[in-house]
């Protein structure tokens, strides 16, 4: 974890060989990092980590930017001294790989983990390991996802000791089918069975996808975030972080440590919340889902400035068609519906934590007139396109018999009707979430209230 850390420095002039203390020493007046810019928080956990000679002393080498590989793709290793200890690190999602990852939840590989792969077979080839030799894979968010991917996918499995995957998201059905497939039950029991967890115990990231860690394999681990921190809950630092109280300003303070924090004995209620929305849209045909996580990661990408993927990726219109008609529905369902959502509103609500549970009356001011009017207005809509669908039909059924075996006429106004079927189905689903979300905020409104 403290390696998968090192990561996110984004220092890319290490000299092969070097050891981590050594590197770390030489960012001590650095503006960013020993400095206290941007990267401090990252930089005082392997200040301290370090004074460990066992991890001080950890030398890198094969620095992906060095053999070739795109700034998505930055990867590692760190040698023991006697070189009989190797890890082998992925960085988390680089600039442009977030549409990367909606890919690996729909697809059975993308283009990134591909890359990870080459390199990682590139660095076993280079470094000509001997035996006794203990290769441990491991990474943060994507990168974890990289290092699960590694470990089931190559031919130097043998290597491999473990893998520890922290916060890294699952992979799609297509891929743990095609493994299954691949290497029968035994052979696929044993590449799962190197695969380890370690995941913040809020963390939205870990639980997208299907997970293919054992259950017992996975530990949460205690992350003090505040609330309103959202990115926190998923940074890798605060697995380091620790409250301390601070006498000059009489308030506590988050102070980063070179250790692990203590584990947790289960996920918390976010994390909890952002499985059950993970699974709504994992129950989605592929098309569908494909269309609404290119929707999520491209609105994460955007963040970051980026409008294309780093292969190229663009969203298409039947993506947002995808995200509006599938992915909405979805998310509503799983925030209002499902327990896990109730009580992340519960605990959103209150300013302590996403633990404490609610306490009082609250007031959910909705019009949930607004939403049965637009119902009405969508089922007057129905009403029309059904009466359209009968005339297709009745169009379609007159039409002489020598055109309807030897033309294609009758059968594109057969699949026009069929089509504008389809298109009554989604609206008849809108409407019926339109009502039922009305009648939820009614009876919250009463309720918890006592007024309508």
């Amino acid at each position: 974890m403290v390696l998968d850390t090192f990561m996110y420095l984004d220092y890319s002039e290490a000299r092969e060989g070097a050891s981590l203390d050594e590197i770390v020493s030489s960012l001590r007046n650095h503006p960013d990092y020993g400095g206290g810019g941007i990267h401090y928080g990252e930089y005082r956990i392997l200040q301290e980590a370090v004074k460990n000679e066992e991890v001080g002393n950890l030398r890198i080498g094969c620095q992906s930017f060095h053999m070739g590989y795109d700034s998505g793709t930055a990867a590692c290793i760190f040698q023991s001294p006697d070189k009989k200890s190797i890890y082998v690190v992925y960085r988390g999602t680089g600039d442009g790989e977030w549409l990367d990852n909606g890919i690996g939840m729909t697809s059975a590989v993308t283009i990134q983990q591909k890359k990870a792969l080459s390199y990682f077979e590139e660095a076993m080839e280079a470094l000509e390991l001997g035996s006794g030799c203990r290769v441990i894979v491991t990474g943060h968010s994507k990168g974890g996802n990289k290092a699960q991917f590694v470990t089931m996918e190559t031919k130097y499995d043998n290597l491999i000791d473990a893998c520890y995957s922290v916060d890294g998201q699952g992979f799609s059905e297509e891929a743990i089918a095609e493994w299954k497939e691949r290497y029968g039950k035994k052979e696929y029991r044993k590449r799962v069975q190197k695969l380890n967890g370690i995941h913040g115990e809020n963390d939205y990231v870990s639980v997208l996808g299907n997970s293919i860690i054992p259950k017992e394999q996975i530990r949460y681990v205690k992350t003090p975030v505040e609330k309103t921190d959202f990115a926190g809950y998923h940074d890798i630092k605060y697995m380091f972080a620790a409250l301390e109280y601070d006498e000059k300003t009489g308030r506590e303070q988050i102070v980063f440590r070179g250790r692990k924090n203590s584990d947790v004995g289960q996920i918390g209620v976010l994390g909890l919340y952002a499985a059950a929305l993970s699974r709504g849209v994992m129950e989605l045909g592929p098309n569908d889902r494909d269309g609404c996580a290119a929707v999520i990661m491209q609105m994460m990408e955007a963040v970051r400035g980026q409008k294309i993927g780093i292969n190229g990726e663009r969203l298409q219109m039947s993506d947002l068609e995808d995200f509006a008609f599938h992915g909405v529905p979805v998310i509503a369902e799983s925030l209002f519906v499902e327990t896990e959502g109730q009580k992340l509103l519960e605990a959103a609500i209150l300013k302590e934590s996403f633990t404490s549970r609610l306490s009082g009356k609250v007031a959910l001011q909705v019009n949930a007139q607004i939403l049965l009017n637009q119902s009405k207005k969508l089922r007057d809509i129905l009403g029309h396109i059904e009466t359209l669908i009968h005339e297709i039909r009745e169009t379609a059924n007159k039409l002489p018999s020598y055109m309807k075996g030897y033309t294609s006429l009758y059968h594109r106004i057969k699949l026009s009707a069929n089509e504008m079927e389809r298109l009554e189905r989604r609206l008849e689903k809108i409407c019926i979430f339109q009502e039922n979300a009305a009648g939820s905020y009614q009876k919250w409104n009463y309720n918890n209230t006592g007024f309508k």
